[in-house]
């Protein structure tokens, strides 16, 4: 049974925030001392020991990694704050992608000796376009080589954006082992200028003392260079600066304010440190985060559209209630499905009926419950600004938008009115492709409808999973994001949801497609003979293969704008217009693309979807009289299917995925990792750059950026700052780097690190076609 909640507060004192970062950068045992000190949990988390709040399911407990993205709500100072703790693995993207798309801030944490890598430059900038606000935590910074003005310096190069330091790193003397070394014990307040020591504990006995002399000159450096770069980004701190004529004067509310502004605007980026596992700083992290990011009024209001092509409308203006379903997790309790929403407008209450605009259906409300990890606690309703779950839900999907009604409102989408209002959909959450798969066997003939119901949860709680029907074996194919997905997918499958089947080797997801410069076909024209007092129908379609970049011709490009863009880089572009005197125009447009796809679904070379084509209908013919558009879309696929037919053996080819790596290697390894890439992994390298250098790096002047000394790092047992870093970044096919980093870690005796994201599919060349048939 779930508990029952305290009211949410008001909409101010609301904070809905993540942590994000990248893998093993401390994220999860940063949450759980928020959790622990708000009162929330009685005892810390360790990740080691795998009884953390926040990693509960059994695979992320024996991995010691976060897998799928956990929401908690506790309280602070205050204010209530929902929090949802993200994974650091380039495979589970998708689940950080579906998070911040309802997030209003967040926590970007770092590993003080790692700096800012490379999983953390890809969420940054994800966060950025969706212009979420964003405090950063340097963790980690009891450990040997960790450099806090280091890293505060890759902030501001590799993400550019300006820093603002509001504490730095406190150290003591201390002997170890006949060594004196420096110990992190606490972090000085730049802003009040005092320093805070944390006690060896739990963390819960903090002491604020006075800075002695040689603290404060260092201070009151940092205090000063905070002033100066505020009041180069805001007027107010500007007008009084003026005023007092000096920075030091300037009090620390006001200065508090306008780093709140500037952060708000992403003008500039708080910075704070710490060390969580010895807890130490996290206090200080959570008064930022309602220092310093927004609350639910303070971020620019949702917006809803009529259709992909529609002009955007504030959800107030639409005056109606609305939420946004961003994940669906699998309750095995009761086998419910518990779907994750954020409430854009309006109050979403108990036993209220909602509209889904995806799936054209009307559903109750039977449960609300606030999650605290895998617990529930049950609300009575959801108010605007807050994240809730419903439980009992039978047909929503991450993406889906709900419709409901507002109070002191007279608008409710009902299947009947759905015309007028029911197309309303708030943006939707992109799902990357799938490049690996595995093929799913039933243990018997019996246990095929139990692992299509199993495989059907996993799709619902993940859509970046895919599963499809090999047309020649008649096997199941489910396909992932990467190695680690699959296998976690597969793990989900055999033992959590305990479907009796027998799961295949990982294989990469290829494509078929036609070489360019042949690829193109003449017209084709397909008649479907009328049945059962229907007339009969034609369609004639022509075929053209496309770039698989996005750099086309400036005919080709104008073709594709006013196409309409299908899965796997396809187009289709309906010549004409078409019109019906009894069908509306956008069920026959989506009768010609369903036949389209159908066609584009299976090529001729190895029976693979075929990727980078363009068909152009260059002609329909529906007599007047029909009443159904069945007819239309087996034309449609029929005419393709006799393009692809038509076209040469000469002309088809295979497509690959082909990954985005950044390796990041000591400047010793550098030739040897790239050779490997270049030669033996067919890689094109394009960037090699300093590790304290990036993308962004032009944004921001590193001599510009304060950041205090390092001398003080911590350094144990003798040991040395660590050697400087370089990335090599490379386009490299996914099949050349299946099982990577065992011969990374080899070539750089295990000091080599790499991430990889999907890029795009390309052509394979006829050589590397003949290895991959081989397989």
């Amino acid at each position: 049974m779930a508990s029952k909640a305290a009211p949410a507060p008001a909409s101010p004192k609301v904070r809905n925030i993540g942590i994000i970062a990248h893998i093993d950068a401390g994220k999860t045992t940063t949450t759980e001392r928020m959790l622990y000190y708000s009162g929330l949990t009685k005892r810390i988390g360790d990740v080691d020991e795998g009884d953390t709040i926040m990693d509960y399911l059994p695979a992320e407990r024996a991995r010691g990694i976060t897998i799928t993205s956990a929401a908690i709500t506790f309280d602070w100072n205050g204010h209530r704050i929902n929090l949802i703790d993200t994974p650091g693995h380039a495979d589970f993207t998708f689940e950080v992608t579906r998070s911040i798309r309802v997030l209003d801030g967040a926590v970007t944490v770092l590993d003080g000796v790692a700096g800012v890598e490379a999983q953390t430059e890809k969420v940054w900038r994800q966060t950025s376009e969706l212009g979420i606000p964003k405090i950063v935590f340097v963790n980690k910074m009891d450990r040997d080589g960790a450099g806090f003005g280091r890293t505060v310096r890759e902030v501001a190069t590799k993400l550019g954006i300006r820093t603002c330091i509001v504490n730095m790193p406190l150290f003591r003397p201390a002997v170890d082992r006949g060594l004196t070394v420096n110990k992190f014990v606490g972090v000085i307040d730049v802003l009040d200028l005092r320093a805070l020591e944390w006690r060896d504990g739990d963390g819960q006995e903090l002491a604020v003392r006075e800075l002695t002399a040689e603290e404060r000159v260092e201070a009151t450096k940092a205090r000063t260079a905070l002033v100066e770069t505020l009041t180069e980004l805001d007027d107010g701190l500007v007008e009084k600066f003026l005023e007092l004529e000096d920075y030091d004067a300037i009090p620390s509310a006001d200065v508090r304010a306008a780093l709140r502004r500037c952060t708000l605007d992403n003008r500039a980026v708080p910075v704070l440190c710490g060390a969580s596992f010895r807890n130490i700083g996290v206090q200080p992290l959570m008064d930022a985060v309602i220092e310093y990011l927004p609350g639910v009024d303070e971020r620019p209001a949702a917006v809803v559209r009529a259709g992909a092509d529609a002009p955007p409308v504030p959800v107030d203006e639409a005056d109606i209630g609305c939420a946004l379903a961003f994940k669906v997790i699998h309750e095995p309790r009761d086998k419910s499905m518990l779907v994750f929403v954020r409430v854009y407008a309006g109050t979403l209450g108990r036993g209220a009926k909602f509209f889904n605009t995806a799936s054209k259906a009307e559903e109750r409300v039977l449960k609300l419950v606030r999650m605290y990890a895998d617990r529930q606690v049950e609300v009575d309703e959801i108010e605007a600004g807050n994240i809730g779950v419903i439980s009992g839900v039978k047909g929503v999907r991450t993406g889906d938008t709900l419709l409901f009604k507002r109070a002191g409102s007279t608008n409710y989408v009902t299947k009947k009115n759905a015309r007028t209002l029911g197309s309303l959909h708030l943006n939707p959450i992109a799902v990357p492709p799938p490049v690996f798969f595995a093929a799913v066997e039933p243990a018997s003939l019996a246990e095929q409808k139990p692992v299509n119901d199993a495989l059907e949860i996993l799709l619902r709680e993940d859509p970046s999973l895919h599963v499809s029907t090999d047309p020649d074996s008649g096997q199941l194919l489910l396909s992932g994001m990467g190695e680690l997905h699959l296998e976690i997918a597969t793990d989900r499958l055999v033992n959590d949801l305990r479907a009796k089947a027998q799961v295949g080797r990982i294989q990469i997801s290829y494509r078929e497609s036609f070489a360019v410069a042949q690829g193109a076909s003449g017209p084709h024209t397909h008649r479907v003979p009328g049945a059962e007092a229907e007339p009969e129908t034609a369609v004639t379609a022509e075929l053209a293969a496309v770039a698989e970049d996005v750099e086309y011709e400036p005919e080709t490009a104008a073709a594709l704008r006013r196409a309409i863009a299908l899965a796997d880089n396809n187009y289709v572009t309906i010549a004409g217009r078409l019109s019906h005197a009894h069908l509306p125009a956008d069920q026959l447009e989506n009768s010609v693309v369903a036949g389209v796809s159908s066609a584009l679904a299976r090529g001729r070379l190895r029976s693979l979807p075929l990727h980078s084509i363009h068909v152009t209908v260059a002609a329909v013919d529906l007599p007047p009289e029909a009443k159904s558009t069945n007819a239309l879309s087996i034309a449609s696929r029929m005419a393709v299917e006799a393009c692809i037919d038509a076209m040469a053996a000469s002309a088809r080819v295979f497509m690959e995925p082909c990954m985005d790596v950044a390796v990041t290697v000591d400047e010793d390894d550098v030739g040897t990792v790239m050779n490997d890439l270049s030669s033996a992994r067919a890689g094109r390298i394009y960037a090699f750059e300093d590790d304290a250098a990036g993308p962004a790096a032009a944004a921001v002047d590193a001599a510009s950026v304060y950041t205090p000394p390092d001398d003080t790092m911590y350094l144990a047992k003798g040991g040395s700052a660590a050697a400087p870093k370089r990335v090599i970044r490379a386009k490299v096919p996914l099949r050349e780097m299946v099982g990577y980093l065992k011969f990374l870690r080899s070539m750089t005796k295990g000091r080599g690190n790499f991430v990889m994201n999907f890029d795009r599919y390309e052509r394979v060349a006829r050589d590397r076609a003949h290895a991959i048939l081989d397989e």
